[in-house]
């Protein structure tokens, strides 16, 4: 039997937030991040904090843009890539 760890578990998380968003994006322009943070505590049971952090290592890797003043998640755009 494999046993599964703490890390496998991380990145599996972190996969599934990245489909959730990147489906929604799919769907609309932009969408509000207090939405779906909220949406996200529900369906996982994680804390605010952990939901953040998982968002902005996903942002770090350019899948997506927060805008935190705004209250939006966008796509990235090439311009955005290159910095």
């Amino acid at each position: 039997m494999v046993r599964r760890d703490g890390a496998a578990t991380r990145k599996e998380r972190i996969q599934e937030i990245a489909r959730y968003v990147h489906r929604l994006l799919h769907k609309h322009s932009e969408i509000s991040l207090s939405k779906t943070v909220a949406k996200l505590q529900y369906d996982y049971g994680l804390t605010k904090e952990k939901i953040m952090e998982y968002l902005h290592i996903l942002e770090d890797l350019g899948q997506f843009t927060l805008y935190i003043e705004g209250d939006k998640i966008k796509p990235t755009t090439e311009a955005d890539s290159d910095e």
